[in-house]
């Protein structure tokens, strides 16, 4: 029971914070083997869940607002919408370019799919991945084929790195 806990908490690292799996595995006694094994199952599951669930969450958040706005009781009515003017007034007299967004839009119209698809398992996470891809490349069919064969490639690397150094 014990050693299938650890490799569902591998599984569950990998699908979450890819970079850390392989670190995580072998601290806890695994072989490259299973590692190799479970932290691919658990990117490539994880991924394909939080891209499918986002867009759900998109398509679905505009059809169900309205029926949850009608029977959302008055008193929380008030307050979301004082809580939206306050918002809107903070927008208009915000920085339209921050740092972060000039980073996020050069980044973005430089490196495109490709950049999400190479630097997501390793430095953003899989959700946020997953977030990104189903918001900006949705309609490209090869995103999510590109994202699994990134994740596959991301995942022998770390295992290789990770045992040289770590002497496993």
């Amino acid at each position: 029971m014990e050693y299938i806990l650890k490799l569902l908490s591998v599984f569950l690292v990998a699908s979450i914070k890819y970079f850390w799996a392989t670190p995580y595995s072998f601290g806890m006694k695994l072989n490259e083997w299973e590692t190799i094994f479970f932290i691919e199952a658990g990117g490539i599951l994880g991924f394909l869940f939080f891209y499918f669930f986002f867009g759900f969450l998109f398509k679905e958040l505009k059809l169900l607002w309205p029926v949850v706005y009608r029977f959302t009781p008055v008193l929380f009515k008030v307050r979301f919408e004082m809580w939206v003017k306050r918002q809107k007034t903070k927008q208009i007299n915000a920085r339209k370019f921050t740092k972060r967004n000039k980073m996020i839009v050069k980044m973005r119209r430089r490196y495109g799919m490709w950049g999400l698809v190479i630097l997501s398992p390793i430095i953003l996470s899989i959700p946020v991945g997953a977030l990104l891809g189903n918001k900006y490349f949705r309609h490209n069919h090869h995103f999510i084929p590109y994202m699994i064969l990134s994740i596959v490639v991301w995942g022998i690397v770390s295992v290789a790195l990770f045992s040289t150094f770590m002497h496993h």
